[in-house]
């Protein structure tokens, strides 16, 4: 399935009912243990945000977010042809020890679990949203990954980390912390996305609300000390000044919206449309309120306008999702 949507020819647009996914579009939108200072949280605008994520990570943590993220996980899992890696972990019937970098819901690391039974696999992440419910090899810790990490050299056979880009600062360090905790042979796995554009193969994006909250997303984020100018070579030349080596690359494109031609490209893109019901204000608001110098009430109304260029299927944008597999040299 991915290789339909890897393909360089323009996206074409269907300009036909799709009612299956269609919706009204219009929602106003070291290891520490699971204490109750952990589980401290502060809302503001009406969402819900973990108070160790405080000028660290800008996303709420509520419910509401926690069903996207698990949505989002099915959204890559579809557009990789129904995986859940790309790394080769072929030569491991079961990689003994692995690590999901900044977990989330723990959706993944429950998934790998149940796939790989001898695994025994460790998700971390700064919020505990996850399920203390688990597989017997599946356990979840709350860390901060731009600390030092604590875990033994050469400790994991594979190492998977996706979408950090708005949390990772200093990404030369993160990059040589997997290094150092891979073990010989073993395999880090990174799946970014770009943060300050989208791509469109006309010109219905040029003006468009849309693009707008994009260019101030871009804008209010990277006062927050984040990169936003991150691109596949960014990611392919990191690793390898970490030292990994057989570097393997797997781009493919994301429709915003459900209006491409093509079963593939307008499933993927109907599943994206309801990712950014909800992502979309938890991508912006905090950043625009708090570094953007605007209101709740202009936030938001931004963010229902430009959702509204999704829903109408007008403007033809689409990102690319990046996934970047190196190894460690033996």
């Amino acid at each position: 399935m991915s290789a339909i949507l890897a393909e360089q020819a323009p996206l074409e647009v269907d300009n036909g009912p799709f009612s299956d996914y269609e919706s009204n579009g219009h929602s106003e939108l070291s290891t520490e243990s699971l204490t109750s200072s952990i589980r401290a949280y502060v809302y503001e605008n009406g969402r819900r945000y973990h108070t160790k994520s405080s000028g660290k990570y800008h996303m709420p943590s509520d419910e509401t977010e926690q069903d996207r993220l698990d949505l989002e996980h099915h959204l890559i899992t579809l557009i990789h042809g129904g995986e859940i890696y790309k790394a080769p972990l072929k030569q491991y019937e079961d990689p003994p020890n692995v690590l999901d970098a900044g977990c989330g819901t723990g959706v993944w690391a429950l998934d790998f679990g149940d796939m790989h039974p001898g695994s025994q696999v460790i998700g971390v992440d700064l919020a505990p949203i996850q399920p203390s419910w688990t597989y017997p090899n599946v356990k979840f810790e709350c860390d901060d990954l731009e600390k030092e990490w604590t875990y033994k050299p050469d400790y994991f056979q594979y190492i998977h980390s996706r979408f950090l880009a708005t949390a990772i600062k200093d990404w030369p360090r993160y990059f040589q912390q997997c290094f150092k905790h891979t073990s010989k042979g073993g395999y880090v796995e990174i799946v970014e996305h770009p943060l300050d554009h989208l791509d469109c193969d006309d010109d219905t994006l040029e003006g468009s609300k849309l693009n707008e909250y994009l260019t101030k997303f871009a804008n209010c984020l990277s006062k927050t000390g984040i990169k936003v100018d991150i691109n596949v070579d960014f990611f392919k030349q990191g690793l390898e000044e970490a030292g990994f080596v057989n570097l393997q690359v797997y781009a493919t494109r994301v429709p915003w919206g459900a209006w491409p031609k093509g079963k593939v490209a307008k499933r993927v893109g109907a599943i994206n449309h309801l990712n950014l019901e909800t992502g979309m204000e938890a991508y912006g608001l905090a950043v625009f309120t708090n570094y953007g110098g605007m209101t709740e009430e202009e936030s938001k109304a931004l963010i229902v306008d430009a959702f509204k260029d999704v829903a109408g299927r007008k403007v033809h944008a689409y990102n690319w999702v990046w996934t970047v597999v190196g190894q460690k040299p033996e």
